[in-house]
């Protein structure tokens, strides 16, 4: 993993892999933010490979919250590499865009033959009581038979009545080269026999997929 934290520090570490169990092919991991995250100047980025026939189990201990950055940006780029039969899971904590904060989110994975990624995520759009800020998130999922979700989306105070219904949370859980559950409510069908399910709503709770990653787990091989 490979981060960066601030234009006055730019070598500080914003994110402390701690591994929290491991066999000789599973390893499970925890993303501890060593500071507040994210700040105006802030840059993270992170890189993840999975060999081919491992797997890696990534958790959050908490959120992340992009702070007002009072006409500043940050950037916060993942970019995931799964070698031929590699499984990675990312139960991914809520990520909220404070007002005034603008954010430039990417998500790009690479996936080989017979991999597995799963992977879920939550936008929240401002804290309670506030106006949305601006995030740009972009995201490309690519197989080895092509592309399988690429997705660009702008969303600030302006557009987000108009893009999301009123809605301020935005929770999304994506299966890539698992047997798909046979759970339809929220679901979107992908190219290659991947899922996106996606779910709106104004409070967390309406919003929430937990029992559809349960689901996404399992059939990714997990407990």
């Amino acid at each position: 993993m490979r981060s960066t934290v601030t234009l006055s520090d730019p070598t500080a570490s914003s994110l402390r892999p701690v591994l929290v169990d491991h066999d000789h092919t599973c390893a499970r991991i925890s993303l501890v933010p060593e500071g507040a995250l994210l700040l105006a100047g802030d840059r993270v980025e992170v890189d993840i490979a999975v060999d081919a026939g491992t797997r890696l189990d990534v958790v959050e201990p908490g959120g992340t919250v992009a702070f007002d950055m009072r006409g500043g940006r940050a950037r916060w780029d993942v970019r995931l590499t799964l070698g031929r039969g590699a499984v990675l899971t990312w139960a991914g904590e809520p990520f909220v865009v404070s007002a005034g904060a603008a954010v430039q989110r990417s998500t790009r994975a690479r996936i080989r033959d017979g991999a597995v990624l799963a992977l879920r995520e939550s936008l929240v759009l401002g804290r309670h009581g506030e106006e949305p800020g601006r995030v740009h998130q972009t995201t490309e999922v690519l197989s080895g038979s092509g592309p399988v979700l690429v997705e660009d989306l702008t969303i600030d105070a302006l557009t987000a009545r108009a893009l999301l219904g009123g809605h301020r949370v935005m929770s999304s859980v994506l299966l890539v080269g698992a047997p798909q559950p046979g759970d339809a409510e929220h679901r979107y069908d992908l190219e290659g026999g991947a899922v996106l399910w996606r779910r709106l709503g104004v409070q967390a709770h309406e919003a929430d997929l937990a029992t559809v990653w349960q689901t996404a787990r399992g059939a990714a091989g997990g407990l």
